[in-house]
């Protein structure tokens, strides 16, 4: 599935840039390209991070 439309950048991608190390959308941003075009996904893509931190401890810090 589609996450960032702009960028063409799927749920899968932005799970491995969260994988290896990505914690905020500006991360998502350098890593994949997720969140680099119009910013219609960042709510989403900082949904994805917290989803993650929640379940692993992590604090994460919203760049959007």
């Amino acid at each position: 599935m589609y996450v960032c439309h702009c960028e063409a950048v799927t749920d899968r991608a932005v799970d491995a840039a969260i994988a290896s190390g990505a914690r905020t959308v500006d991360e998502l941003t350098d890593r994949c390209g997720a969140g680099g075009g119009c910013g219609g996904c960042h709510r989403l893509l900082d949904e994805l991070l917290e989803a993650v931190a929640a379940d692993s401890g992590l604090v994460a810090a919203s760049a959007a």
